[in-house]
């Protein structure tokens, strides 16, 4: 692969509760044009027991997947690459030492996007693909352990809810033994129709121009009816009612026979079908239009996004900043505190240009808590990053955000980086550091009281010197930064601070 056809691939991986998928593409005038797609049913959310742990056998089938699709997207650059897990990934109880395996083999690291950031991204996929932006669309996505359905103009959506019911769990849950009958398909669809009735009224009064359904279930659906005779294109609510019915007539799984239904979607169809037709109940869809855009194709479009400074993440980050009427002033003296001393620190420290965007984000909302009380803010800081919905966000972001704005000022939580794959510890404390040195020079909140500074060091040993004039003139300044001395040993660092002369 020459350079510049190598600069200009990027690639996306899907890893759903029931498929795995990779999208390969190069950017052309502007433009992506998709160049390799792969697709495995890996079952993973089929490998989940109740208590979160993975049956070892699906796990060596997922990371022999997952080293295919490394060698595939082996040469691309990593920036050029992102992979997203999702509701399985969410309940995995070991996630952290799973995806310790899955990124080597896979060759990058691997997002867990939370069920409302997983609706956002498919509504961007399926956007793609629709002509026209005036219309108001209806987009539903049936995966392998979770429902989306999002109502939205153009590109932006308007109303994102992720239901934890998908093709996968609703099988397991419902038809885990293979027998079918009407009792258990009402049952399963009562069940999800409670859930649809907290969502329901709001989505009919926000009302849509056009359904549009994407995801595997979605189109064995609607070959199967197509194949049937039953339509010509699009689901309709007939169509989709004369289908329940043909399944009933069956007495278990592995009895279905069915033109169209393909061996690979055959066992979790029926968990599928009883999703699609309580969400036709509930939201009183007539027809549905079927979309060949989901997930990875919203993955790989918010990729571009962020490289072309369309970042979500950054509007996230100012309506926080005006919910929470944050002082921006102060927000802005400590990010360029921070982000100097990273930039001073940063080489030879395995920091990338994304730790320090992430920086710049906790010093932008490190004060969020201050709105909730002056007590322990930065502990409100934190629960208000960690639980919140910020759209473009990835769970680990949130989570070293998190971290990050909590730990701020006064003594480090033990065991801060617990919740944060291997990867990110290193990151996490330096950037840690960062903070909390900009934190202590910014104290006063006033401009001419922040000085110029050296810093150097290692991973384990940081020292800062300052001019002496300034040291004079901030004794306590001086005496705050001693003491962090004490609160950066116990994550392993030694900080101290020198007075060679002017800086």
């Amino acid at each position: 692969m020459s350079e510049s056809i190598r600069i200009d691939t990027y690639a996306a991986v899907d890893l759903g509760s029931n498929s795995f998928h990779l999208l390969v593409a190069r950017r052309e005038h502007g433009e992506l044009r998709v160049i390799d797609r792969i697709k495995e049913m890996v079952r993973l959310g089929g490998g989940l027991d109740e208590e979160g742990q993975l049956d070892p056998v699906i796990q060596d089938r997922a990371f022999a997947c997952l080293a295919r699709f490394g060698q595939r997207l082996r040469g691309i650059p990593v920036d050029n690459l992102r992979a997203v897990g999702t509701q399985t990934f969410r309940r995995m109880k070991n996630a952290n030492a799973f995806l310790m395996i899955a990124e080597t083999a896979l060759g990058c690291s691997i997002d867990i996007i939370a069920g409302r950031e997983e609706a956002r991204l498919i509504y961007l996929g399926v956007s793609q693909g629709v002509s026209g932006h005036e219309d108001r669309r209806l987009v539903i996505d049936i995966g392998g352990g979770s429902t989306e359905l999002v109502i939205g103009e153009g590109l932006k959506p308007l109303e994102m809810e992720s239901l934890q019911y998908g093709c996968v769990s609703l099988t397991r849950r419902f038809f885990r033994d293979g027998l079918i009958s009407a009792e258990r398909w009402k049952k399963a669809e009562s069940s999800i129709m409670a859930d649809l009735q907290e969502l329901r009224l709001r989505y009919l009064r926000t009302g849509w121009d056009i359904a549009i359904g994407s995801s595997g279930t979605i189109k064995a659906v609607e070959e199967i009816c197509r194949q049937q005779g039953w339509i010509e294109k699009d689901i309709n609510a007939d169509a989709l009612h004369m289908l329940r019915d043909r399944m009933l007539e069956f007495d278990t799984i592995d009895s279905v026979r069915l033109p169209g239904l393909t061996e690979r979607r055959h066992p979790v169809l029926i968990g599928g079908l009883v999703m699609l037709c309580a969400c036709f109940k509930a939201l009183e869809i007539e027809s549905l239009k079927v979309s060949p855009y989901a997930l990875r194709e919203g993955v790989l479009h918010d990729l571009l996004g962020r490289m072309d400074d369309q970042d979500p993440r950054s509007k996230t980050v100012e309506a926080f900043l005006s919910r929470y009427s944050v002082d921006l002033e102060q927000v802005e003296r400590v990010k360029s505190a921070a982000l100097t001393a990273f930039d001073k620190i940063s080489e030879g420290m395995y920091l990338r240009p994304v730790h320090r965007q992430l920086l710049g984000w906790a010093s932008d909302l490190h004060e969020t808590g201050l709105g909730v009380s002056h007590s322990r803010y930065q502990l409100h800081s934190g629960y208000l990053v960690e639980n919140s919905d910020m759209a473009g966000f990835t769970r680990q972001e949130q989570l070293f955000l998190a971290a990050l704005v909590q730990n701020h000022r006064r003594a480090i939580s033990t065991g801060f980086a617990d919740k944060l794959p291997a990867r990110l510890h290193e990151p996490l404390r330096m950037t840690l550091f960062c903070l909390r040195f900009a934190c202590i020079l910014c104290r006063s909140r006033e401009d001419d009281a922040i000085p110029t500074f050296r810093l150097s060091g290692s991973d384990t040993m940081i020292t800062v010197s300052f001019p002496e004039q300034w040291r004079e003139k901030h004794p306590l300044t001086i005496f705050d930064l001693q003491q962090e001395s004490k609160d950066l040993a116990s994550i392993g660092l030694q900080f101290r601070v020198s007075s060679p002369g002017p800086a």
